[in-house]
């Protein structure tokens, strides 16, 4: 939510983790994706766009645990995006007012310095 106005916010960062088998083939990837309008922003865009086009020729995603998820809009249905890069990448979504924008990171809290204590 955008925290002025309390509206949904357009982007999602997205950090793409290389699954552990992976970890030798890609390094991790910033990405930035509008469902709405079916856009990708970021460095690393054409390689996603490439993983996308060939499942799409493929026409679906074939899961052990889930089955297998058809695609048909893959960039504007955010089930379909997760099934083809959830092949290869943990996928750790932040919603962010626009592309670029950098998703504030939560900090721990320190269990220490949260507590009081009694006297």
């Amino acid at each position: 939510m955008n925290k002025t106005t309390s509206e949904p916010l357009d982007w999602i960062q997205l950090d793409l983790v290389p699954l552990i088998n992976f970890e030798s083939i890609y390094a991790p990837i910033t990405i930035w994706w509008n469902p709405q309008a079916g856009l990708l922003e970021g460095d690393n865009t054409d390689f996603v766009l490439n993983l996308v086009e060939k499942a799409i020729q493929k026409g679906s995603v074939n899961h052990n645990v889930y089955g297998s998820v058809e695609l048909t809009d893959p960039l504007k249905k955010p089930t379909e995006l997760a099934a083809i890069l959830g092949q290869f990448f943990w996928l750790v979504p932040q919603p962010v007012s626009k592309p670029y924008e950098y998703a504030e990171i939560i900090q721990p809290i320190d269990e220490y310095s949260a507590c009081t204590t009694l006297q």
